[in-house]
């Protein structure tokens, strides 16, 4: 039998300091329905060091520096660009995508978010195939954000995903 997973690496997982006192807890979508034979469900995105399920607003205090983490420069006070309604629904997206596709490899997307919240250009980075470039830049594309703040105003800041297509 054929399984797949989709392995989302989520900002700041890639630069997250080691904690050796308290593991990073990582958060993930879990399949729903088990497979054939078995009562246990397994994850179809898996990886993400910051809560896929929460806004920007809910995030706490440590999360919400993770995410600042990834960012090469970012003054204090000043804000990223953060998924409105949270990671969870684009990583479903794409997590149905690649179930459809089956297809292996890393992909990068980078959307530059502009100060409305809306998404100018999605780049890519690695392709796993002309389809799944195009599923999930689509589906990124289509995403509305909370807006960059750069010293109190909304602006133009890029927001990459790193997807990690696996099949099992």
């Amino acid at each position: 039998m054929l399984t797949h997973a989709l392995r989302l690496v989520a900002l700041a997982s890639l630069t997250a300091p080691v904690c050796f006192a308290q593991p990073n807890p990582q958060y993930g979508i879990k399949d729903p329905s088990p497979p054939l034979g078995s009562n246990i469900r397994r994850n179809i995105t898996e990886g993400s060091h910051v809560p896929i399920n929460k806004t920007y607003s809910e995030l706490s205090p440590e999360e919400r520096e993770a995410v600042h983490r990834y960012y090469e420069k970012i003054e204090t006070g000043d804000e990223p660009p953060f998924p409105a309604e949270g990671l969870q629904p684009i990583h479903s997206a794409v997590a149905k995508a690649q179930q459809k596709l089956l297809v292996t490899g890393q992909l990068v997307l980078i959307a530059s978010v502009g100060p409305n919240g809306n998404v100018t250009e999605v780049k890519a980075i690695g392709r796993p195939s002309p389809e799944m470039v195009q599923a999930a830049g689509s589906i990124v594309a289509l995403s509305k954000f909370k807006p960059a703040l750069c010293k109190g105003q909304p602006c133009n800041m890029d927001f990459p995903f790193v997807f990690d297509f696996k099949v099992r």
